[in-house]
């Protein structure tokens, strides 16, 4: 696995925007736009193995969100 597809799994995992993984490893907003962007594009960058690293030790002291259930799953409150 490489880093943009961790990046991409830590994102889903701990349901965190582009901003918040700017904010945790003290980049700009616009490079993590650029670490996200596809391999074939002009103007992506690779993501440092040292951004993953930082990423992974801050976000493994965060417990993972609950997933969501879709709202057919979701229980209703009992009646009273």
């Amino acid at each position: 696995m490489n880093n943009r597809d961790r990046l991409i799994d830590f994102m889903s995992d701990y349901k965190l925007e582009r901003r918040d993984i700017a904010e945790l490893v003290l980049v700009d907003r616009d490079t993590v736009d650029r670490w996200l962007l596809p391999p074939s594009a002009n103007r992506r960058n690779d993501i440092p193995d040292m951004a993953i690293e930082l990423l992974s030790l801050k976000l493994a002291a965060r417990p993972k969100p609950a997933p969501e259930l879709p709202a057919a799953q979701v229980p209703e409150a009992p009646p009273g």
